[in-house]
């Protein structure tokens, strides 16, 4: 077939009175949804940077419109290059035409694409986007960037098309009504597949049966599409199956009573010790995202949900920093000594000598203290004050939360000093901060809360509360770093300095606005969020 056939075949109507077309159709819409969710992801973070609603919703509506354009004139180009069947030159007795290299491309391009995504899922990649924090804001400026990034990122897609539908109309519509689809229901449609992450796997598949078939074209081996059909429709078929065994599997109140349900979450619990990560987000969807409100209340499905971040929380995301520590120098005279102690609040100081604050001896309770430099019969000396020190439990920094709990019962300590890599001293850690991550902040009469809700998406936090129980109270959601672990440390990651008292920092639908700080940390913050999302309950 010649170039000019072939071209008519490809603008033909006569696709609409068959059936097959119209099943490659639904099929090609469904695989383009899917495949444009990292595009609405990534348009989400730009579109974020304006400061109004109205002026995010006008620019992603913008920018997904010119988006479209593009798509259609890069697939309408495309197309027509695949009618070239003119041979361009021979390798040996095989003719190489210019569909047979877009083809091979294509294909290529797709197997690519294909494995590079699920390497980075099976792996478990972050996959949030790397948005430069110093792109500018303006309307226009975020259209653009909009719409190159969607015609980047809709290679794949395009090629997808071209590989899967001979008529370039039925291509144009799937795409139209596919734009149409996420530019409408972008939001239900990235909870959706989030909430169904085996849906991105199966469509990555799907690329890579596409992509096979786009190279044996190129090498002029046939692939009747009704096997692409069947194989696709076979294996949603099969997803279906999975997906409603898993939703009956996660179903725990069905079909059993409160006490079974009970009993399963707590075998559940039970079973965290020892697991990996993926058992720990698995079980945590079971218990606490899919259980009803007559098996387990709201304070029993949070203190389930921070029994099972414990595993993957370091030590040092809870301690209390060196530079927050009281300390006392214990190589003082005894008058300077008893003037320390009564301006100290904690019920344990942590006690060093000659100055050397990296290498505290201990710990000794403020009462003990008291009372023997209170004690008028004996003459209390510095001697006196060295048997009163307690040899803490030393914990590395890296240790998790549930590691540290296991040695405080091993070793029956109370108190532990978490050290570097080099044996510095880095902070304090009691098995209180470990309850508190268990069953909510515990004050005692010296702390202040460290998140308090002034109004509805307006909070008031400290700024070394961990970003996870900022995240479960507030929506507040940031992407999972080494970096950080605290509402402070994430501040200073992003700007890569140290904020202004009173600035503001807009990030996703959030602003921060820099309250308190000191010279070398962010001390309290205001969130606010941008949109109206339904109030989390905060027992804060």
């Amino acid at each position: 077939m010649d170039a000019v056939a072939a071209h008519h075949v490809m603008f033909d109507m006569a696709w609409v009175s068959d059936p097959t077309a119209w099943l490659g159709l639904l099929t090609l819409v469904v695989i383009e949804i899917v495949l444009g969710i990292d595009n609405l992801v990534f348009i989400a973070i730009l579109s974020a940077k304006l400061p109004t609603k109205r002026l995010r919703d006008k620019a992603r509506y913008t920018g997904l419109g010119g988006a479209l354009l593009i798509r259609l004139v890069l697939l309408t180009f495309i197309s027509y290059i695949v009618t070239f069947t003119t041979p361009l030159f021979h390798i040996g007795s095989f003719a190489v035409s210019g569909r047979d290299l877009v083809m091979m491309v294509g294909g290529l391009f797709l197997l690519y694409k294909a494995t590079h995504e699920l390497h980075a899922k099976l792996e478990g990649f972050d996959e949030e986007l790397s948005v430069s924090k110093a792109a500018g804001s303006a309307f226009w400026l975020v259209v653009l960037q909009i719409m190159v990034l969607d015609a980047v990122f809709s290679l794949d897609a395009i090629i997808t098309a071209v590989g899967m539908i001979d008529h370039v109309f039925i291509m144009m519509f799937a795409v139209i009504i596919a734009m149409g689809i996420m530019t409408l229901a972008s939001r239900a449609i990235t909870e959706f597949v989030s909430h169904h992450p085996t849906l991105v796997i199966l469509c990555l598949g799907f690329l890579l049966l596409i992509g096979f078939s786009l190279i044996m074209e190129a090498l002029h081996f046939h692939v009747p599409k009704g096997y692409l059909y069947a194989a696709i429709g076979f294996s949603i078929l099969i997803e279906i199956f999975n997906q409603v065994a898993r939703k009956n599997t996660l179903k725990l109140g069905s079909g059993v009573n409160a006490m079974q349900s009970r009993e399963v979450a707590a075998n559940l619990v039970l079973r965290l010790l020892g697991s990996n990560q993926t058992q720990v987000q698995t079980f945590k969807e079971a218990i606490v995202s899919k259980t009803g409100s007559h098996v387990f209340d709201f304070e029993e499905k949070e203190m389930v949900s921070r029994v099972l971040q414990l595993s993957s929380m370091p030590i040092k995301a809870v301690m209390t920093a060196r530079t927050d520590v009281e300390m006392l120098d214990i190589a003082q005279s005894v008058a300077d000594i008893t003037a320390d102690v009564r301006k100290l609040l904690r019920s344990r100081v942590v006690v060093y000598k000659n100055g050397q604050k990296d290498q505290p001896l201990g710990y000794v309770r403020r009462v003990d203290m008291l009372s023997r430099l209170l004690d008028t019969k004996n003459n209390t000396t510095i001697g006196d004050l060295s048997n009163l020190i307690y040899e803490p439990l030393y914990l590395p920094e890296t240790i998790s939360i549930l590691k540290a709990l296991e040695e405080f019962r091993k070793k029956k300590a109370a108190l532990g000093f978490v050290i570097d890599e080099f044996g510095n001293f880095e902070g304090v850690i009691s098995l209180h901060d470990i309850m508190e991550e268990i069953a909510g902040e515990l004050p005692e009469r010296t702390e202040v809360p460290e998140l308090v809700r002034v109004s509805p998406g307006v909070y008031r936090i400290a700024g070394d509360a961990i970003l996870k129980d900022v995240s479960r109270l507030t929506g507040f959601k940031v992407p999972p770093s080494d970096n950080y672990h605290t509402l402070a440390g994430f501040i200073l990651d992003y700007l890569q300095r140290m904020p202004l008292q009173g600035e503001v920092i807009s990030f996703a639908k959030w602003t921060l606005t820099i309250v308190k700080v000191s010279e070398t940390s962010v001390v309290e913050v205001e969130l606010k969020s941008l949109t109206k999302t339904p109030e989390k309950k905060t027992k804060r």
